[in-house]
């Protein structure tokens, strides 16, 4: 009897070690869509995307590693890139982050402004052209501009 119950005990254990940090690491990251009308063209890695309205998700409902989509509001461009995860430091509201280097913009980060969590893209090679022509160009070695675009969460 008092085997069976150590068998049972230890059984209930192990999988609670193995559910635990499986749904931590599903809560992290987008509580939802993250919609927003990016008022300028931009890019995402290599791909350019015209000004519009744009929706960021996970790449599929059950995907928890680190892969969204950004899809236009018709549909008709749609990408899928790699992000690490970052603490939303100012946590208020949903947005779309964004680098620019003279006219162009690059999405850097996405915030929905309920998980206390967000996204960061790495900075694609397109992006490190565009500093490194601004900064021989202008000699300037400062940071890239920082623009926000307000987003809303929903589905």
């Amino acid at each position: 009897m008092e085997v069976i119950l150590k068998k049972q005990i230890l059984g209930i254990v192990g999988t609670l070690t193995l559910i635990i940090p499986m749904a931590i690491i599903g809560f992290a990251g987008l509580s939802g869509k993250v919609k927003a009308d990016v008022p300028f063209d931009f890019m995402v890695g290599a791909k350019q995307f015209k000004a519009g309205k744009y929706s960021v998700d996970r790449l599929h409902a059950s995907n928890n590693a680190g892969t969204l989509i950004i899809r236009s509001a018709d549909n008709s461009a749609a990408a899928n890139f790699n992000v690490n995860n970052v603490t939303d430091k100012e946590g208020s509201q949903a947005r779309l982050v964004f680098r620019r280097y003279g006219n162009q913009y690059f999405l850097a980060q996405i915030f929905d402004g309920q998980s206390g969590q967000g996204h960061q893209l790495l900075k694609s090679k397109a992006e490190r052209e565009a500093a490194k022509k601004r900064d021989t160009i202008t000699q300037n070695m400062t940071e890239s501009e920082v623009v926000t675009v307000v987003a809303q969460t929903g589905r």
